[in-house]
């Protein structure tokens, strides 16, 4: 763990002494710096690192003589495989491979998006996102892909070209997790409303308070919700049974708090504005974190659904309303409890809860 604490603490330091905020080229600086640290940690680990891992390195190793064992694994992400392996057929090409792209997806986004890049990249790796990378390879993959897709169509919604190259973009996310296709829920909601001028005149307050009764609405009615889910993707009935159909209430309630929390306080420091495209693309992906975290209460494997929409909500979505504080004093108090309780988040999860993610021990391949 102490090799994750050491990241967070020079990642922290170049912000003090970079000031990503004061000019374009030194937010470069800072990004690429942060984006070395973060990714050479991830490319050099062992194969024990990270629940998955392992299994993914089996996969690398054998899926070309074993192809009926990974009938239920993407075409995208078995190309992808194949791809890699005329590159090297060392398993290791395959982590530094993907912790490249996930990272420097996630550094792209903070780039382009975030009003604080050290908030944004200290809340990667206390909130998870990084370690999820670590461990469930295909599923990381198809949530960056999706963000780039998002970006996308947020930033050039009127040209016909990118529009075209997001849409190509999640569906290259469907072929590496099947998961990614519940984005295009969201997506389609952007893409009719990043249109439109002002994109809602529902307050931000409003946007928020409508989505956490839906999610109330979901738990309550799950039964229903879980009958018209198997009605129209009969093919993913398998995963509703088994160790992911277990409730772990606790755990997920833990998770979905999280959540909660940052979105009512999000609510409360814009209170009655209204949303420009981030904030509102932003709330969308509350809107869905929050339904499928309240029902990863009722059974864990929508958990999986709802960390599709994390990244936005971590990297955006907190950096951006904590920079919309006026007063100083207020700020600073806002900015260390969120430090604070994102810590905590982290170091609960590594010790108590450390296989969720198997990230420690942390070792390197060379040991």
């Amino acid at each position: 763990m102490t090799i994750y604490l050491v990241q967070i603490l020079i990642i922290g330091f170049l912000g003090i002494i970079i000031r990503p905020d004061k000019t374009l080229l030194r937010r470069k600086r800072f990004i690429y710096l942060s984006f070395i640290i973060l990714a050479l940690v991830s490319s050099i680990r062992a194969y024990s690192v990270g629940a998955d891992t392992s299994d993914y390195v089996w996969m690398f190793n054998y899926y070309e003589s074993q192809p009926g064992h990974y009938t239920r694994i993407e075409w995208g992400f078995l190309l992808y495989l194949k791809i890699l392996k005329l590159i090297s057929s060392n398993p290791q090409i395959m982590l530094i491979a993907s912790s490249i792209i996930c990272i420097g997806i996630a550094c792209f986004i903070i780039y382009k998006l975030s009003p604080n890049p050290v908030m944004s990249m200290i809340l990667y790796i206390l909130m998870g996102l990084y370690f999820s990378q670590m461990n469930t390879m295909r599923q990381s993959l198809a949530i960056s892909f999706t963000s780039i897709a998002f970006y996308l169509i947020l930033e050039y919604e009127r040209k016909a070209k990118p529009l075209i190259i997001s849409i190509l973009i999640m569906l290259l996310a469907v072929s590496f997790h099947t998961i990614a296709v519940v984005a295009f829920i969201p997506y389609f909601i952007i893409l009719v409303k990043i249109k439109q001028d002002p994109i809602t005149e529902q307050t931000v307050g409003k946007l928020i308070s409508r989505a956490i009764i839906v999610a109330l609405l979901c738990f309550a009615g799950y039964p229903l919700v879980l009958q018209i889910t198997l009605e129209l993707f009969p093919s993913y009935s398998g995963y509703f049974s088994g160790t992911w159909s277990d409730a772990n209430y606790f755990g997920s309630l833990f998770n979905t708090l999280i959540i909660l929390a940052f979105a009512v306080a999000g609510a409360i420091v814009f209170r009655k504005r209204i949303p420009d495209k981030k904030q509102y693309l932003s709330i969308i992906m509350i809107s869905f974190a929050l339904i499928f975290y309240f029902l990863s209460m009722r059974m864990e494997i929508w958990n999986r659904v709802a960390s599709m929409f994390d990244m936005f909500i971590f990297l955006i979505w907190v950096p951006e309303f904590t920079a919309s504080i006026n007063s100083k004093s207020n700020k600073r108090i806002v900015n260390t409890t969120i430090y604070a309780f994102a810590l905590a988040y982290m170091l609960i999860v590594l010790i108590f809860r450390p296989e969720w993610t198997s990230v420690v021990p942390y070792i390197t391949i060379f040991e």
